[in-house]
């Protein structure tokens, strides 16, 4: 069950405090701010994601050990070359999602792409969490149907980012 909360500043601090013990195991990664909670002004289920990029995809496991030495022991099989972790299983307000990929992937480039454009384009994220509001309506609280319905939209704004990176 998802519940939309409005945006807070807490969560850029509460990335903050993740990413310097993220780069305590992982000194070499690149550690962003991704989703929702990153865009000043865009409610959304109130979790904080982070987006953590080694160079080398080969060490993938041993930085998923330096990850769960930190807490994130929840962790999903791997899906177009990304692996998700949370600290537990039914995550709520203010938890913290892990997206481990590697540098320059399809999945880091999308990741940081619609987070960028939201970014730059604030009517852009106001019509998204606009929209995010009908989605969740409409699924009723299940996670699934919900990020089903924002499927389309998030396509649509990546192809807007790749128009907008030609220019």
């Amino acid at each position: 069950m998802i519940v939309l909360k409005p945006f807070s500043l807490e969560f850029a601090a509460i990335f903050g405090r993740y990413k310097r013990k993220i780069k305590r195991v992982l000194p070499q990664a690149q550690v962003h701010h991704i989703g929702s909670s990153a865009v000043y002004g865009l409610g959304g289920k109130g979790i904080v994601d982070i987006l953590v990029a080694i160079s080398n995809w080969q060490d993938k496991q041993t930085a998923v050990n330096k990850l769960k030495q930190l807490g994130f022991t929840h962790i999903h099989q791997e899906v177009n070359q990304r692996i998700f972790l949370s600290k537990i299983a039914n995550t709520g307000y203010k938890d913290v999602h892990i997206h481990l990929t590697y540098v320059d992937s399809p999945e880091y480039a999308k990741l940081l792409a619609f987070r960028d454009y939201l970014i730059s384009h604030p009517k852009e994220a106001d019509r998204y969490y606009k929209l995010k509001q009908d989605w969740f309506k409409q699924a009723g609280g299940n996670r699934q149907k919900y990020n089903r319905l924002k499927s389309d939209y998030i396509q649509s704004v990546l192809a807007k980012a790749r128009a907008d990176k030609k220019h």
